[in-house]
């Protein structure tokens, strides 16, 4: 072959190569390039709260709340003691992928379906908790309460549902087995939320209720 030949099909095959590259990968790449960008500059925001009442002990209530605000997270604590005379918070930013863990952990134990439970009598504490996400103009909120999450985590007693007829002296009243009322997750949320954070969050949040139990004049109950 002549080496003009030679070049002539050189460059009708770097042509054809081109023409392919363009219409099989560059193409779509530009076309689908403005969504991608979409997606990396859009608006995401998270956010996870729990309110503990406490029915008993020195403190009256708990804040836990873990927010990201664009890959920004932070974290608040604040407590309440017994009397309702005196509260303490404190917030900090916080640097590592550890809240984005505690927010996917939370994700798996069903944060998004958890429903309320009905208040159990004499309730030892009391959860309000509320999950909310912006992804662009999408987004969604979800809260529940419940209380005893101890009780839920280990109860072994099921819902009944009673069934029957109009009254009359040929019919009666029955029950069919329902639900187990057993639900552990409540409990793993709590404490999952309750011992996120590193220990001078950790020893932070004990320092402000050992404060709190002495305005109290009463120490710490055991949790």
């Amino acid at each position: 072959m002549k080496e003009s030949t030679r070049a002539v099909v050189m460059l009708v095959v770097v042509a054809i190569v081109c023409v392919v590259t363009y219409y099989f990968f560059f193409r779509p790449f530009m076309r689908e390039q403005p969504k991608v960008r979409d997606v990396i500059n859009a608006n995401s925001t998270w956010s996870v709260t729990e309110q503990e009442y406490d029915m008993q002990g020195p403190l009256a209530a708990q804040t836990y709340r873990l927010t990201n605000d664009n890959g920004k997270t932070k974290y608040f604590f604040a407590a309440t003691n017994r009397a309702g005379t005196v509260t303490k918070e404190f917030e900090v930013p916080l640097i590592g992928p550890e809240g984005t863990f505690l927010f996917e952990e939370l994700r798996a134990d069903g944060i998004w379906e958890l429903d309320d439970r009905p208040v159990r009598p004499h309730p030892r504490d009391e959860y309000i908790i509320e999950i909310d996400q912006t992804l662009g103009d999408e987004g969604g909120t979800h809260s529940f309460g419940f209380s005893d999450p101890e009780f839920w985590a280990t109860t072994h007693a099921q819902e009944f549902q009673l069934k029957g007829g109009a009254p009359s002296a040929n019919t009666s009243t029955y029950g069919v087995a329902g639900r187990v009322l057993m639900e552990p997750r409540y409990l793993q949320i709590v404490k999952a939320i309750e011992a996120f954070g590193p220990p001078t969050i950790l020893a932070t949040e004990a320092k402000i209720r050992q404060q709190l139990a002495e305005t109290a004049k009463h120490p710490i109950q055991p949790r």
